[in-house]
């Protein structure tokens, strides 16, 4: 097992019960020799606090059955769930999880915040699928975080919806919230469910980095695992991994 992971094998926990655009997008980005081994959770709904707090509970479980498979590194998808626990949860978190299991661990989360203070950017705006008490704790996890908000909006979608959207819709929501807040040093597009297939576009419009949530992860994954990839037309984020 593992010749088509070579180079990495990245354990994921998706925290929807069905996944379809980030396996896409990740196999997508990643060069070859790079794997991706997934278990889900149980969220069918963000405007449902029970099935956060129930995907929470089986953190653990899903992180045993990724290093009982002996991945290289265990993320953990899900960042609604580690807002609705507040700045921090994220990093105790990977404290717990790393102590057990003796396995590099982050969070989609942490990703994003890693992301974000590489790149040098203080204010972000966020272009964001989700309703507004979401975009609310997307504000206050960045803010407790050390970044200003320049502005947020939302498409208010449920997560099924998301997965339908026009592949376009990340594109004309990212111009438009930026446009808004041209004080902005970059962009972010939060939700590993939206598909964000011209994000280098966006990038050459807005001049200013653009971060996805599975950009982010690939990033910090990568990062973490001393991968220098050659990886272009997907954003200064990524590309700034080739650099030594």
């Amino acid at each position: 097992m593992g010749s088509y992971g070579w180079r990495a094998r990245i354990g994921h926990v998706y925290p929807a019960v069905v996944a379809e655009s980030f396996m896409y997008e990740f196999y997508r980005i990643v060069p070859p020799g790079v794997t991706l081994a997934q278990t889900q959770l149980v969220i069918q709904s963000l405007n449902e606090r029970q099935e956060l707090e129930d995907s929470i509970k089986m953190i653990e479980q899903a992180a045993e059955y990724l290093a009982k498979r002996k991945v290289d590194i265990i993320t953990l998808g899900g960042s609604p769930m580690f807002r609705l626990m507040g700045v921090g949860s994220d990093q105790a978190i990977i404290d717990r999880l790393e102590s057990r299991f003796g396995i590099p661990v982050t969070t989609s989360q942490t990703a994003v915040v890693e992301a974000f203070s590489s790149l040098g950017v203080k204010r972000i705006a966020v272009a964001s699928p989700y309703f507004d008490h979401q975009n609310e704790q997307v504000k206050t996890f960045l803010e407790g975080s050390g970044f200003e908000v320049v502005h947020i909006e939302g498409l208010s979608q449920e997560v099924e919806v998301i997965h339908e959207l026009p592949l376009e819709a990340s594109y004309h929501h990212a111009r438009k919230v930026f446009f808004a807040a041209p004080q902005a040093q970059a962009v972010y597009i939060p939700c590993a469910h939206v598909s964000v297939p011209w994000l280098q576009e966006l990038e050459n419009d807005l001049r200013v980095p653009v971060v996805s949530s599975t950009a982010a992860v690939i990033w910090h994954s990568f990062e973490i695992l001393k991968i220098r990839a050659h990886i272009t037309g997907h954003g200064s984020l990524l590309a700034s991994l080739s650099e030594a």
